[in-house]
Formats: C-alpha cells, structure tokens, sequence
C-alpha cells in the first residue's frame, strides 16, 4: 500500500460528503448486515463520547467507477460529476447509521431483516441502559424520534419540551454534529490490494460468510448483484436461502468437483480471471450465467411441483438444491422423463430420511450424487442405489418433523 493518510472528520462533514455523492459502496464489500440495536449501540456510544472506530476509505480516480456496487439504497448514489471515489473498505455499516440518523428511511439488511430507522428514538427514560431505543409508538416527550433532533426544523418539533429535556437535546445535536471520525485515506491503483485489505480487516473482527469472502475474491463478475438478483426472484419462500448454496450450485455447474467455501471460492476466482477480460466480463459468462440461473429455477419448482415440497422450510437440506440444479444442467435444462423422475424421488426420499448431506460423509455423498446426477441427465442411465446404513440409535434420535410433514403434503396433494 501507498499514499496512506488519516485525518478526523466531524459527523456534520461526512453527512455532507454523503449527500454530495462521494461515498461508494464497492462489490468487493458485503452489503448492510448491522440490526436496529447495532446502529441504537453505535448512536449511543457518540452519545457517551466513546471510540467508535475509523473508516477505511479507497481513494482513487472516477475513472474506477466500473467497481461500484449500484442500487445499495443505503448511501446516496455516486455522483458522476466527481472526480474522485471514496470507496468504502471498512466502516460501511457506521457510516450507514450515520446517515440514516438523519435521514431515516427503512431498509432490509442482509439478513432480509427490517431496520427502520423511523423507530429508533432517544429516551429519557432512565430505566434503559442507553439513550437510543427502538419503539414504534414513541411516548411523547419520553421518547423523541431521532429523525425529529436531527431534523432541519427541529426546534418547532420539540418546542413541547421541558427546558430541561430541550437543552439535552441540544447538546446531543452538538456531540453528534461535531463527533470527529478517524478516517484512513489509502490511494493504490491495485485492486488485489484493496480486497486483500479488505479480508484481513474483517477476518479480524465481524468475520465474512464464506458467501462474502467469494463474493470478494471474484467481485469483477458483479457475482454479488447476480445471485441476489437470482435469490430474490425464487418462488415458494426459496429467497430465504443461502447465497452460498447457489455459489455452489453455479460452481458445480462451471465444473468444480470439491465441496466446501474455499472450493466455491478457488472455482469463482479461476472463472473470474478466464472470463474478465480487456476490463469487462465475456458474453460467454453471461451465457452461463443464464443457463445457470434456469438449472436453478427448474430445480426449485420440480420441489415444489413434482416432489411436494410446499416451501422452503420443508427441504431437508440446502445443498439438494445446488446438487438437483447440476441433474437440470446435465439433462441439458430439460424436464425429466417418468424413469428420471423415478431415481430422482429415490434420491429425494433416501437423501432426506437418512440425512445424507449431514454429519460425517455428507461431503462424499454429494459428490457421488454429483455423478449419479451426470449419469442420469446425459446418459439416461443413472441408478440411485442407497448404500447408506443408518444406526437404530440414529433413526430414534433423529427429528423427522419436517420430513414427515412433507410425506403428509405429499401425500394430500396426490388424495
């Protein structure tokens, strides 16, 4: 790294250099993951005039805007007019507070959780532990929306206000206004520095998925914006799934044959240097992405309409998914024939009783079920034999709650 420097930033210059556009999320970055109670912990540690950390900002030329991750809806969009980026590599989730402090807004995090930010208020209530909580139904002059102190106009909404309770909060706009923020500028042209950077800092502290790590490692790909595009279209509450599941199905479809988050890692990294090139993405990735994208839409409907499931909370294990998408690939995205359709519920009742892809041998059962599944699809001659013997103690401590459902759903739909 080169052309490193820090300097302190007032919270009131950072609001300002948001609303100018000059933050950018980039795709080697996860998305916002932090909760209503991370961001009323952070607002009231300014409170209390503690450390909250610094930023982490990649400086670098307008001309990297390719990188910039579009539609986070969480910061102002870049603006174009700028001739530097500030890229976020670390500080993203506080400085999203920041700014949602004063602007408020709702969002969904990565957890497809809610975090309103209408609903965080400053208490006096001397009961709670910190300043900030959530309520959605404020008591009036006990609990005073954020987003009315930090308002333009804030004096006319508070002029209810005792004096005292007035001059709290007057001296709370100030704390916040003036906090200063440590703020790291590094200036590299080197991409692999940056997410290498970026790794290192969070495997030292809110430790990435494996999803996010891959996510990272291929970023030119704009991976992160397909799979969530894919994820949040899937029917039947299969956009609750894990974005790994379908890393993993997209690598067993590009050819990997290992199980694993450093496996789907290696795999997206190996295609992200065969398929970036001259500074953009192949028009045969994006082909693959297509075919990949049907495997897996085909694989989540033939659940749900063929073998019965009503939704997602009924697959007895995520990586059916990905395994069954690679079947669709080798059956060339065709629908099964009735002797497929045979060996496949073999496969789906065997795999779900026995909790194939659990415990020990998970990972050997999947990928012979990778082979049987390529047997099946291109040759049409794919047996699925059980081999696998399960222990009575096994079977009696085993939780066939779900499984059992399923049978019933089956079973009620076919009546």
């Amino acid at each position: 790294m080169r052309d490193i420097g820090v300097r302190k930033i007032k919270i009131k210059r950072l609001w300002k250099l948001c609303e100018d556009g000059l933050f950018a999320i980039p795709e080697i970055q996860r998305e916002f993951v932090w909760d209503i109670k991370k961001a009323c912990n952070l607002l009231d540690s300014i409170y209390r005039q503690l450390p909250i950390g610094s930023l982490l900002i990649w400086e670098t030329g307008a001309d990297r805007r390719n990188l910039l991750r579009h539609a986070q809806r969480i910061l102002p969009e870049f603006n174009y007019q700028n001739r530097k980026i500030w890229f976020l590599i670390d500080g993203q989730q506080r400085l999203c507070v920041l700014f949602r402090a004063k602007k408020g807004g709702s969002i969904v995090n990565y957890n497809d959780k809610e975090v309103d930010f209408a609903h965080i208020c400053f208490s006096f209530d001397k009961r709670f532990e910190t300043r900030f909580i959530k309520n959605k139904r404020p008591v009036p002059k006990l609990h005073i929306p954020l987003i009315n102190i930090l308002a333009p106009n804030w004096r006319n909404k508070l002029q209810s206000l005792s004096k005292g309770k007035f001059n709290e909060i007057e001296k709370f706009r100030r704390i916040i206004s003036d906090y200063e923020v440590p703020v790291i500028l590094i200036s590299t042209s080197d991409l692999e520095e940056v997410r290498e950077s970026f790794l290192r800092i969070n495997s030292g502290g809110l430790r990435i998925s494996a999803a996010d790590s891959a996510f990272t490692r291929a970023s030119r790909l704009n991976l992160r914006h397909l799979v969530n595009e894919l994820r949040a279209n899937l029917p039947h509450g299969f956009n609750q799934i894990d974005r790994g599941i379908l890393q993993f199905a997209a690598t067993l479809i590009l050819g990997e044959r290992e199980v694993g988050g450093r496996a789907v890692e290696a795999a997206l990294v190996k295609e992200e240097r065969k398929e970036f090139q001259n500074g953009r993405v192949s028009i045969k990735f994006g082909r693959k992405w297509k075919e990949i994208s049907e495997c897996i839409r085909k694989a989540v409907d033939y659940l749900c309409t063929e073998i019965g499931l009503p939704n997602f909370e009924f697959l007895p294990s995520d990586n059916m998914l990905a395994t069954l998408a690679f079947f669709f690939y080798a059956n060339n995205r065709a629908q099964p024939l009735s002797s497929q359709k045979r060996e496949l519920h073999k496969w789906f009742w065997a795999t779900a009783v026995a909790g194939r892809y659990a415990g020990r041998g998970y990972r050997q059962n999947i990928l012979d079920d990778v082979k049987f599944f390529d047997a099946l699809g291109k040759r049409r001659n794919g047996r699925f034999i059980f081999r696998d013997l399960v222990p009575r103690t096994e079977i009696k401590r085993a939780d066939y709650f779900n499984i059992l459902r399923s049978c019933y759903c089956v079973l009620s739909a076919s009546m």
